[in-house]
């Protein structure tokens, strides 16, 4: 069987719908489009729901055993009925080759404020060389000679490692995030030669895969491959492809809703929401259901949903945070609630903020220039200021912008020690996971990550020394 791409699912689909099936489905790339593909897939495999309930399994690719996998779908279903396993991120296709796409992944994802993901692909590539987050400090991987590097990951060495320490720090106290080595392909293969149950159908969801492996070679002999990769570059022809899958998204959650959006929308909505795809799927579905009955989402709409004047309110909100107004800060984060932005958004914002925070609290630290606190904003712009541009260089962003706006970031950054900063970021990976997984009221997790850090003494460095 050969490869299939994105644009020829649908006749992939419909021959499934014929019975014409396959032992095992291997869909890889842009991991949304895998896990809606997945779920098609699934909804033609077992059109029963209330069969669907009982004969479909799913496994985390971060914890798969591959054996344990292996023996499920060599087990007779008890009734008879089909049986269907999915393994979410699988690694089992993972070697070297792809260890620099997850790191430009990972970059990406850091880049565009997602740490919880850029964690994971990074998790994912220190994997191969049989590291995890907590290895990187303790094996000095910053320092790592560049040859020893390519030996490990097969890539050069980026120049920027800065980020990966937060990262890794990040990851503290957030449970298990170690995963596990690409094996288990020979174990697959030989269960696969031997023959499964007719009835049994293994469908594998990896964000990348070595087309060289063997087990890669024998799945699109003898299954089916489906690459539903998008480049993620900045070319134009990445551009293109990258709008084409947004727009394709744009469309089928309008059409679940019977909507349509008008024409001159489209191109702003996909600026605002920018190459998130599970973002403009949640904004879309928030477009359509909030119109009513009308058939068209307008302009108009959009910008009462998803206008720009929510960059307003989250700039407020990082103001009051910045100055430790628990007050405030509530204040606004119920007014954004009101205006229907999704609190991820806002989780999106506050990161991006503590990470500035951060990077000047690290330079208040530093014992030269020697920052003295309360400083006036005079002596800061003519003395200070020019002398830690000096020192750190012009590359250090969080020095650039107007001078008044750099003091107010030194004067926010007084108010917290560099320990209080670092458990913040981490109370907000920890809401960031609670709002993607726990079911709770999601403002409630957002007002609960504010009253933790802006009430609890400890949490301010005032209040710290002052103790």
């Amino acid at each position: 069987m050969a490869v299939y791409k994105r644009q020829e699912v649908t006749p992939l689909l419909k021959g499934v719908e014929r019975g014409e099936t396959a032992p095992v489905y291997l869909l890889f790339g842009e991991r949304y489009l895998c896990q809606e593909i997945a779920n098609e897939l699934i909804c033609r495999l077992l059109p029963d729901e209330s069969q669907r309930a009982n004969n479909l399994k799913t496994i985390d690719g971060d914890q798969e055993e591959m054996g344990a996998t292996v023996n499920m779908l060599k087990t007779y279903s008890l009734f008879g009925a089909r049986q269907v396993i999915r393994v979410m991120d699988s690694q089992i296709l993972y070697s070297k080759v792809v260890a620099g796409t997850l790191w430009d992944k990972a970059c990406k994802a850091w880049g565009g404020k997602e740490p919880k993901k850029a964690l994971r692909y990074l998790t994912q590539m220190l994997a191969l060389a049989d590291l995890s987050p907590a290895d990187w400090e303790k094996e000095e991987m910053g320092a790592c000679p560049p040859g020893r590097w390519q030996e490990l990951f097969g890539f050069a060495k980026p120049e920027d490692l800065d980020w990966v320490g937060e990262a890794c720090v990040a990851s503290e106290g957030s449970g298990s995030l170690s995963a596990p080595k690409s094996d288990g392909a020979e174990l697959l293969t030989a269960a696969l030669e031997a023959g499964i149950p007719a009835g049994n159908t293994l469908i594998l969801l990896a964000e990348a895969a070595d087309k060289r492996k063997k087990l890669f070679k024998y799945l699109e002999k003898n299954c089916v491959v489906v690459d539903l990769s998008v480049d993620a570059g900045s070319s134009s022809t990445a551009r293109k492809d990258q709008d084409a899958l947004l727009k394709e998204i744009v469309q089928q959650n309008l059409a679940r809703f019977g909507k349509k959006l008008e024409a001159r929308a489209l191109p702003v909505l996909l600026e605002r929401v920018g190459f998130h795809p599970v973002a403009l799927a949640m904004e879309t579905e928030k477009l359509a259901l909030s119109v009513g009955e009308a058939a068209t989402v307008t302009m108009d709409d959009l910008n009462a949903m998803v206008g720009r004047t929510r960059e307003e309110a989250l700039y407020e909100l990082n103001e009051a945070f910045g100055n430790h107004d628990l007050a405030a800060s509530l204040t606004i984060s119920h007014r954004l609630k009101e205006n229907g932005v999704h609190p991820l958004i806002v989780v999106a914002g506050l990161r991006n903020f503590l990470r500035k925070l951060l990077l000047v609290r690290a330079i208040i630290e530093q014992p030269a220039p020697a920052y003295p606190e309360g400083i006036s904003y005079a002596a800061f712009q003519k003395g200070l200021l020019p002398q830690l541009q000096e020192s750190l260089g012009p590359q250090q962003k969080v020095l650039g912008g107007h001078p008044f706006a750099v003091y107010k970031s030194f004067q926010q950054a007084e108010r917290f020690t560099l320990a209080a900063l670092k458990q913040a970021r981490a109370a907000l990976l920890e809401a960031e996971y609670r709002l993607k997984g726990s079911g709770l009221p999601e403002y409630l997790i957002l007002e609960d990550f504010l009253f933790s850090v802006l009430q609890a003494p400890e949490w301010s460095r005032k209040k710290t020394v002052a103790g």
